[in-house]
């Protein structure tokens, strides 16, 4: 029951939060425009501002974090051929929203602040690197995945390198690796700012998510979304943590691990299906559906590790 408590604590509060904002945009106080507008705020500002903060004022070092890097790119790289292989009965059309939303993760909304309430600011710290390797991972296997399933595109390195370059989440990594690797020591003041961007990034991107949901949508949800949703939620983070295990990761760790690898589809699953001819609402229903689904699964997780590990 203790166990069982704990994790509730880590995610009942994240659950309340999108619970909020959904409950907002019904009654009319959050409008459309607005919630739309916040989103695109987070996306393209609050949380590069947080990942930059995050990597460049870590004090961890990467060589320490290499095991939970490679236990959670390799967690995420083994889904796919399972995705794929579990896609082939489905419409073709639609595998490249089912099989997007079994491998990409809300890392850096979602994740980060479970693992926040859960270890601190400490291990914001230390997940970042991970967070920052995965969405690298997520956006090279997103635009191979929907060139390689839409015949108007044609694939290629140029078209890679333009889909990664624009990425604001991935600006803000690569920015915070190359100050610490070219030791540039940015203002404290200008550092003051970038980390109240940041923080504002993980509510208020909590109630957008909420605030977008729709009730309706998740009811009518197929077996198609409910699958997909299963092998991110479910597969994925076991995958990952008994590769960490392996590896002999601290019980700590595979707690990051877990509860980063284990975040629900994130919004931008459904931006990339939108603009690339996927199936979008395929992608809007496993995206609402994973994140009410992932405050069971991350509290069962919680719970195991604690009790087993």
């Amino acid at each position: 029951m203790e166990n069982i408590a704990f994790a509730l604590l880590v995610t009942g509060p994240i659950f309340l939060m999108i619970i909020g904002g959904y409950l907002l945009a019904r009654q009319g106080m959050l409008r459309k425009s607005f919630f739309d507008d916040a989103t695109v705020l987070v996306f393209n500002i609050l949380l590069p501002a947080l990942l930059f903060d995050s990597l460049y004022s870590s004090s961890a070092k990467p060589s320490h974090e290499a095991p939970l890097l490679i236990a959670g790119v390799l967690g995420t790289f083994a889904i796919m051929p399972i995705a794929w292989l579990t896609a082939r009965p489905i419409t073709v059309k639609d595998r490249s929203a089912f099989i997007q939303g079994a491998f990409r993760g809300n890392v850096a909304i979602v994740g980060l602040a479970w693992v926040e309430k859960a270890f601190g600011p400490a291990g914001v710290s230390h997940s970042a690197v991970l967070v920052a390797a995965l969405t690298i991972q997520f956006n090279i296997f997103a635009v191979m995945l929907f060139v390689f399933y839409n015949e108007e595109k044609e694939f290629g390195p140029r078209l890679l390198l333009t889909e990664l370059v624009k990425n604001p989440l991935l600006i803000g990594v690569f920015l915070a690796i190359l100050c610490r690797v070219l030791n540039i020591k940015v203002p404290q003041m200008v550092l003051d700012t970038v980390k109240i961007l940041g923080s504002a990034s993980l509510p208020l991107g909590l109630i957008c998510i909420g605030a977008s949901m729709k009730l309706g949508q998740l009811l009518r949800s197929s077996t198609t979304a409910l699958t997909s949703s299963l092998l991110k939620l479910i597969v994925v983070p076991i995958l990952s943590v008994t590769i960490g295990w392996a590896m002999g990761m601290s019980p700590t760790y595979l707690g990051y691990l877990m509860l980063i690898t284990g975040s629900p589809c994130g919004i931008s699953a459904f931006v990339m299906a939108h603009t690339m001819g996927g199936n979008s609402q395929l992608a809007a229903n496993i995206i609402g559906l994973s994140t009410v689904l992932s405050v069971i699964s991350a509290s069962i997780g919680l719970a195991l590790l604690k009790v087993y590990i």
